[in-house]
């Protein structure tokens, strides 16, 4: 007989390959290409089956007697049930009706999932050739089930569909050999010969030509003609069916702990008080004698706080991460994963995208971490911004956090991994645990003065700048969503308590309005960690050591907030011990 632990690992593998196998383009981001040939589905029927077979699988796994196993595997079991429980709980909403938005759908991610391909032989572009020729397929699934909200009155609004129909008609226009979506042919490897060589570039230009193009002009078409005409009158989840427990819901699933919108909300507005305070500290500093929205008006307005070109700035950030930040690592880390990190502008189809993001490398090592820069427009990314961005979305931020826990290999699997996808799933998708993910980063951010980054006033003033941004989220994504807030308003009071460009405050709103309280969870996460290691300081004195601590945070995968208060505590309680 199986030992509890012996078993606890066969459930975990065999729902870790369910899910490889469900989400053929998940599988593709991990480094896993047996499922290159397949897009995932979005048929109804897809939906339901994926229910049955959770619903039953939670049954097996809440049979599983986990009496002798250690307390890393109960811990796995534990976390198992839980994945499954949060997709069960939160597919009610239907929020698999809203597959395609500013930030997500086709029109951003198909050219990334060929991207993330491997194209070594014949083999591998004959799985890229089946993806092309079953990407019309998906997209009329994609549509039907955007017809579907329209029926059912679970659409967007209008502000999360800007820029999809400009970015599919940029990409309609180009001949199919300048689109992302060829690149994989400009490489084929010579050992396949000449005439190999030709047969794959014609027939993958004719499908782009004949199959792809005319998929993505059928989306434009109808969120053109059909979806924004349909789209929702107001931007609050309120408006939705089961509205507000929709948003109460979402706002769950990414803070992972049991706050109400309003304790959410007056959360923000004790934070948005405090940090301007230190703000105002910050402009006394540099001696500057006007109010706090002229500081703001004089950032924006002066020219030297700006790169002038795209390169400039991409060089900026990669002098941050390589030679400013990376040293600095030992002093509060130990074992620091040496994965590479890219740092390359964002594609054109992600104008609309946030200043800068992540994605983690590829189990496989064949593709490295990735941090994206949004380029679209050079004085959206201001100096002063830099070294806390790229402390958030590098190291020891999203970089450093995803390595560990990819190297994490006495882990199941569906710990160690990420689905950076999919946003607009929540709650009704697997956990992602945005509270200790996205905390962590803002947390990194906070690191900056520990490692003595940031060198000068105006550097620290845009360390605060983002702290205060994440701190507005939470009144202003609480404010739209249940308490009546519009836009403007929004807009308004994210302008007058953060120095963020104008242009990406108005991507920022735009997002929240898009994805139901998912902006709350990088405040609520980051004072969750605050607080546990102050906690450990606290109870161990002279024996705490920061660098264990983040071992610890580090080590446990992603988790939700009580957990994580759990994993501190233990790691506490080993350490008195010692």
């Amino acid at each position: 007989m199986a030992s509890a632990g012996n078993r606890i690992a066969e459930l975990c593998e065999e729902f870790w390959q369910w899910r490889l196998r469900e989400s053929p383009e998940f599988a593709t981001s991990t480094g896993c290409h047996t499922y290159d040939h397949l897009l995932d589905s979005h048929k109804p029927q897809a939906y339901g089956k994926r229910m049955v077979f959770c619903e039953k699988f939670l049954t097996t796994v809440e049979d599983c007697d986990d009496s002798g196993a250690t307390a890393e595997e109960k811990l796995s079991l534990r976390l198992l049930k839980t994945e499954i429980q949060t997709y069960l709980d939160g597919i009610k909403f239907s929020p698999h009706l809203y597959p395609i938005n500013t930030m997500e759908g086709p029109h951003v991610e198909f050219e990334r999932l060929i991207s993330f391909m491997k194209f070594n032989n014949k083999q591998d572009y004959d799985m890229y050739f089946s993806r092309l020729k079953a990407f019309p397929n998906q997209v009329t699934e994609m549509i039907n089930l955007m017809k579907q909200g329209i029926v059912e009155g679970r659409t967007y609004h209008q502000f999360s569909m800007i820029g999809v129909c400009d970015a599919i008609q940029d990409l309609v226009s180009m001949k199919p050999e300048d689109c992302g979506i060829y690149e994989p042919l400009k490489k084929v490897p010579e050992a396949l010969g000449t005439e190999t060589v030709a047969k794959l570039q014609a027939e993958g230009r004719a499908l782009i030509q004949d199959q792809v193009f005319p998929a993505f002009q059928k989306i434009k078409d109808f969120i053109e003609q059909e979806y924004i005409p349909a789209c929702r009158p107001s931007i609050g989840c309120s408006s939705l069916p089961d509205g507000t427990a929709h948003y109460e819901a979402a706002l769950r699933f990414h803070i992972t702990c049991d706050m109400t919108p309003q304790q959410v909300h007056e959360t923000g507005l004790e934070e948005v008080a405090r940090i301007r305070e230190e703000m105002q500290k910050v402009m006394e500093k540099v001696g500057f004698s006007g109010e706090f929205k002229d500081f703001l008006e004089h950032l924006r307005k002066d020219d030297s706080f700006y790169y002038p070109s795209e390169q400039e700035l991409l060089d900026g950030f990669k002098d941050m991460a390589n030679n400013k930040i990376r040293p600095r690592l030992p002093q509060l880390f130990n074992d620091i994963p040496d994965n590479e990190l890219s740092v390359i502008p964002a594609p054109p189809s992600m104008a609309n995208s946030p200043a800068a993001f992540y994605l983690a490398p590829s189990d496989d090592g064949s593709r490295p971490g990735i941090f994206y820069v949004n380029c679209s427009d050079v004085r959206s990314n201001p100096k002063y911004e830099m070294m806390t961005l790229a402390l958030h979305e590098g190291e020891p931020g999203h970089h450093l956090q995803a390595c560990y826990s990819l190297n994490q290999r006495n882990l199941p699997s569906f710990r160690r991994f990420f689905e950076d996808r999919r946003y607009y799933e929540a709650p009704g998708r697997f956990a992602m645990y945005t509270a200790f993910m996205e905390g962590w980063g803002l947390y990194c951010e906070y690191l900056g003065k520990e490692m003595g980054l940031y060198e000068d006033p105006y550097s620290l003033f845009g360390h605060l700048s983002f702290e205060i941004m994440r701190a507005c989220r939470l009144v202003v994504d609480t404010g739209m969503h249940v308490m009546g807030w519009s836009k403007e308003r929004a807009v308004q009071y994210m302008k007058e308590n953060s120095a963020v460009s104008p242009k990406h405050i108005e991507i920022e709103v735009n997002r929240y309005i898009t994805w139901p309280g998912q902006a709350c969870a990088y405040k609520i996460g980051m004072r969750k960690i605050q607080e546990l290691r102050e906690k450990a300081k606290t109870e161990l004195g002279s024996k705490f050591d920061v660098r264990e601590f983040h071992t610890v945070l580090l080590g446990c995968g992603s988790v939700p907030l009580n957990i994580l208060e759990e994993v501190v505590h233990q790691y506490i309680q080993d350490t008195k011990q010692k």
